[in-house]
Formats: C-alpha cells, sequence, structure tokens
C-alpha cells in the first residue's frame, strides 16, 4: 500500500479534524487509523492534570498506548539499542510537531505511557482535538500532546534540524 507522508500543498498546515492519520516510516507494516481500526485495539486509560492558562487541568483519556500502536506494525527496533537511536515524529494537521526517542516508549527502557487517546472522560473526542489526540502523561503542561493527528513517522539517526 502506498501512503503519502508529505501533506498535499492544497492542505498543508491548515489545521482542523481529520477523519484519519498514517503510521510509516521505519515500519513492516505502515497503516492508515481511522475512528472505527483505532477503536478495535486494545486501549488504556491515563488520568493526566496538566497546567493551562486558566490553571490545573484533570481528565481521563482512554486510547492505545503508542507503544503499542508501533509494535502491531513492526516498528523495526535495533534490539541491542532498545530504540536508542530512534525516534518518533507525530504531526498534527496544522504542522504541529513532536518528536520522542523510541527509548523513552519502550517498555524495556522509558517505558512512558504515551497515548494515541480517542476518548476523554467517558465520551469520544470531538471536532475540537479530532478523533485521536497523543497525550503525554507527567507532562507539567500540554505542550507535546497533540491534536489532530495526521502523520506518525519512525526514523533512524539523528533528528532533522528545523
Amino acid at each position: 500500500m502506498a501512503i503519502e507522508t508529505v501533506p498535499s500543498s492544497e492542505n498543508a498546515c491548515q489545521g482542523g479534524y481529520s477523519s484519519h492519520f498514517i503510521l510509516t516510516g521505519e515500519v513492516n507494516e505502515p497503516a492508515i487509523y481511522d475512528e472505527e481500526s483505532l477503536s478495535k485495539l486494545p486501549h488504556s486509560i491515563e488520568n493526566v492534570t496538566f497546567l493551562t492558562k486558566t490553571g490545573p487541568q484533570s481528565s481521563s483519556f482512554s486510547g492505545v498506548l503508542l507503544w503499542n500502536l508501533l509494535t502491531t506494525a513492526g516498528v523495526k527496533t535495533n534490539p541491542t539499542r532498545d530504540g536508542q537511536f530512534q525516534y518518533v515524529e507525530i504531526t498534527g494537521t496544522d504542522c504541529y510537531q513532536v518528536v520522542l526517542a523510541l527509548g523513552e516508549l519502550n517498555p524495556n527502557f522509558g517505558g512512558e505511557q504515551v497515548l494515541v487517546a480517542d476518548g476523554q472522560n467517558g465520551s469520544p473526542l470531538g471536532p475540537d482535538t479530532g478523533f485521536a489526540r497523543i497525550i503525554v502523561p507527567g507532562d507539567k503542561f500540554g505542550g507535546r500532546d497533540i491534536f489532530w493527528i495526521d502523520r506518525i513517522e519512525v526514523f533512524s539517526g539523528p533528528p532533522p534540524r528545523w
């Protein structure tokens, strides 16, 4: 299956709701996920609190652990390095990007419980955040939480220079 990894110029960085996201890069089985396909995968719940402009916000998020999504796609890791020289770049439809080291996610190394969340406080996510968003528990602010996921891509080597 051919998967486009760069947004088309007419829709690039406009932000807003997306009905799907792609998982690509150094994985054996690139995939496109939508609300239905994501809902069929095993879910976890994370209770998180982060600071906002109006004070602390607490929510219970449900979703698929990012590590589990990557292993389902057959992430290609170097077994002697536990993904220490690999990273995951997550991009929203507004081109907001976050980079996570694969070692942070690997349960044998960092074990961070990063979620590809599709629910909040018992309800599906809505158009304000997209059908799925990234939640990084433990962050003081939600700066690494991506709304409107467009692409999740696995790379090796040094991260790109912005």
